[in-house]
């Protein structure tokens, strides 16, 4: 299963509700966890969920967006490797639909494309680091 099949069976969890699946065949075993809801109960995990609504409210009261990471791989704020001109830097002003950066995931540059109108206040990963899905990137202001 490539990472093209991956992502797409994240998207078509997140439209359908689904924050967990387990998959496997001969070939592969494939555990996704998004977390996004989770039945009421006393485990860590919906405490930690709780702590994430929490956190996700109180940015959208400031007017605060965040860019997440879709994939896991490594981040780079330009297609190269040596940084000399970042695509974004903090303070500048970004379109829906802007490329924004990049995630380098088997050898494949994949953009990470700005979802929402807004001015850059914070880098959360630099230029070269590993990204985790669904990991904050840049929050906008």
């Amino acid at each position: 299963m490539n990472i093209k099949k991956i992502e797409e069976v994240i998207k078509l969890m997140k439209r359908n509700d689904v924050s967990y699946m387990n998959y496997k065949d001969k070939s592969i075993e494939l555990e996704l966890d998004l977390k996004n809801k989770i039945s009421e109960g006393t485990s860590p995990e919906t405490v930690v969920s709780e702590e994430d609504n929490n956190i996700s409210e109180n940015k959208q009261q400031h007017n605060h967006a965040t860019i997440d990471a879709e994939i896991l791989g490594t981040f780079y704020l330009q297609d190269e490797e040596q940084l000399s001109n970042p695509l974004v830097k903090v303070g500048d002003e970004v379109k829906k639909g802007q490329t924004i950066g990049y995630i380098e995931s088997m050898k494949v540059l994949n953009e990470v494309i700005c979802e929402y109108d807004g001015v850059v206040e914070d880098i959360h990963i630099s230029h070269g680091d590993p990204v985790e899905y669904g990991q904050i990137i840049i929050t906008l202001k």
